[in-house]
């Protein structure tokens, strides 16, 4: 079989080459003539070198076939199968979000200013509370303990609590109350010796505007949330 197939493989090639088609020889005719046998079977020897060098090519072509490594990916069309696993990630609430650190924040947790004889520290009630709410976080707790650490000794320090003005008035005024309590809470525990004056003022005195021109200001309102410590200079 395949020495059949090696001379049907010759027979393509020297087709290809020009050597003209190959004819089987058989046995003349009992009809035919000794000048029509003749002329048959001289044209049905291909030319010797052509035969040699198809025979030649096709070993090459054959032995490269063989040395060939055929692949499982080659079998399979060289289609990879993707596996759904390997494909997809699996995102978790716990792994999409980080807890609020007022270090890692763009957001300025305290500002401090100067008046007078007195230090005012604003902090920004956005990284103190969770929204709408009047407990302050872990990380407020102690960033407000490192505050009662500058104040001086036994010094009158007044804690004041402002909302935006999204809400009722009687809202704002009471969770502005609540916020500013729970600042003074921290730093009575922390400062025993400090005398707290606390208010709530709700939206009042706002140091950013709500609005700019009827509409919403995020900005100016995100300003607005704080809770201011006053206390002497040293």
């Amino acid at each position: 079989m395949r020495r059949a197939a090696t001379a049907g493989a010759v027979a393509g090639l020297l087709v290809a080459a020009g050597a003209g088609p190959v004819v089987a020889a058989t046995d003349a005719a009992p009809s035919a003539s000794p000048s029509s046998s003749a002329s048959s079977a001289s044209s049905a020897v291909p030319d010797p070198d052509a035969m040699a060098a198809a025979e030649q090519a096709l070993a090459a072509d054959l032995e490269r076939v063989a040395s060939t490594e055929i692949t499982d990916t080659m079998r399979a069309g060289t289609v990879i199968d993707l596996d759904a696993a390997d494909a997809t990630v699996d995102l978790r609430a716990d792994d999409a979000t980080f807890p609020l650190r007022p270090e890692d924040s763009t957001t300025v947790l305290e500002q401090q200013r100067e008046e007078k004889d007195d230090t005012v520290v604003t902090l920004t009630s956005d990284l103190l509370f969770d929204f709408g709410k009047a407990t302050l976080t872990p990380e407020a707790k102690a960033a407000v303990a490192e505050l009662a650490a500058e104040i001086p000794q036994d010094a009158t320090v007044r804690v004041d609590g402002y909302t935006d003005s999204i809400g009722t008035d009687a809202r704002n005024l009471k969770l502005s109350k609540q916020r500013a309590d729970a600042v003074a809470d921290v730093l009575a525990a922390e400062r025993s010796d400090l005398t707290l004056k606390v208010k709530g003022h709700g939206e009042t005195d706002p140091v950013a505007q709500n609005e700019i021109d009827g509409d919403d200001n995020p900005a100016g309102r995100a300003l607005n949330r704080r809770v201011e410590v006053t206390y002497p200079t040293a």
